[in-house]
């Protein structure tokens, strides 16, 4: 197999993950910070209060991107290191930090794409309601705004938030992650629009005051049907899988990209939801359908559907010894392929011939 000549070859990380440092020159606690500390949360009680020491080794980091020869590195924004109590005030050494990255891997030849969001709030705002207050897509919009001013006139590639499912669903409705919640229906689809809300802000912001031109995005996930032989009505099934909302949850991909690509939310979704959908303005759509430059998968993995004799969608059960991750994920590499295609084509058009 080979790749074209503008692929890009990159890494990427999230700042909770590596970073460290979480008490270090004016950072303040993030959700993970809290929910790390819980007893039980976390299996084996770690956290990211060490991590891998990126804050401290930044420079040597950069160099190891460098010698793996990777054109490209994507990294978050710690919204609580640059603003500790999420609005006000920003601390210098904090942004100060992000600033030195960006120059080291510009020296380097390696493109910054910063993600301004990767689910560590920050836990002031969160006591003040989090997501679920009026004023959160304007606190992360105006988050966005600090960090567009200092570093657009070297950074061009934005995400705007990563993997909202994650954040959503496990985070505020399952309580698996920070910040450990189990909201009703109503409350998780209240978060879930108010999230949508900030990124539809937050691409306004970055196009208007940025300095450079910019290319923005944003970054859901989830996995990805495919079809088990590529019959016209097995593609067929797969592609009603990859945008049906058949479950009272968000983890789905039709409830987060038909909004932010079309300024709707899916009629399946809305009526299977029913009263527990918030109430939401034809203005509020709008914000959130913005112009995009690129679309972000994170794709880790998929499963095989077929089309039964009934007509339905039917989720084919992995075999016995089927290859699985060390976090028993099945590898099915196929999802790389289908995902963007099924993407692609709902974009254009949903009777659109998938390309090839």
């Amino acid at each position: 197999m080979s790749f074209p000549k503008n692929f890009v070859w990159g890494a990427a990380t999230s700042a909770y993950q590596i970073e460290g440092a979480v008490d270090e020159d004016g950072r303040a606690p993030s959700v993970w910070d809290a929910h790390c500390a819980q007893p039980g949360r976390i299996q084996d009680g770690s956290s990211g209060a060490g991590a891998c020491e990126h804050y401290r080794r930044s420079s040597a980091d950069v160099q190891l991107i460098a010698s793996l020869g990777l054109q490209a590195y994507r990294f978050s924004i710690a919204w609580p290191r640059v603003i500790p109590t999420g609005v006000g005030s920003v601390n210098e050494a904090g942004l100060s930090f992000y600033d030195r990255l960006v120059d080291e891997l510009l020296a380097a030849q390696i493109e910054p794409w910063v993600t301004l969001f990767h689910w560590d709030y920050p836990l002031a705002l969160y006591k003040r309601g989090g997501w679920l207050h009026a004023d959160s897509p304007q606190w992360f919009a105006d988050y966005a705004g600090v960090v567009v001013d200092r570093l657009s006139d070297r950074v061009t590639n934005w995400i705007t938030l990563n993997e909202p499912q994650c954040f959503v669903g496990l985070g505020h409705q399952t309580g698996i992650h920070a910040p450990g919640d189990k909201l009703p229906l109503d409350q998780v689809l209240l978060v879930a629009h108010r999230v949508l809300l900030a990124h539809g802000m937050a691409v306004q912001v970055i196009r208007s005051r940025a300095r450079k031109r910019p290319q923005v995005g944003w970054a859901p996930t989830g996995d990805i049907p495919i079809p088990a032989s590529e019959t016209a009505d097995n593609i067929a099934a797969a592609r009603e899988a990859h945008w049906a909302v058949r479950s009272p949850d968000v983890w789905n991909q039709s409830w987060w990209l038909e909004p932010v690509l079309r300024g709707t939310y899916p009629e399946d979704g809305l009526k299977l939801h029913g009263a527990a959908v918030p109430a939401y303005t034809t203005a509020e759509m709008a914000t959130i359908r913005q112009p995009l430059d690129f679309l972000g998968l994170n794709i880790y993995n998929g499963y095989y559907c077929t089309r039964a004799s009934s007509g339905a969608v039917e989720k084919m059960a992995f075999p016995t010894g089927f290859p699985q991750t060390q976090s028993n994920w099945y590898v099915t590499p196929e999802a790389l392929r289908w995902g963007p295609r099924f993407a692609h084509a709902r974009n254009a058009d949903p009777s659109e011939a998938l390309p090839a």
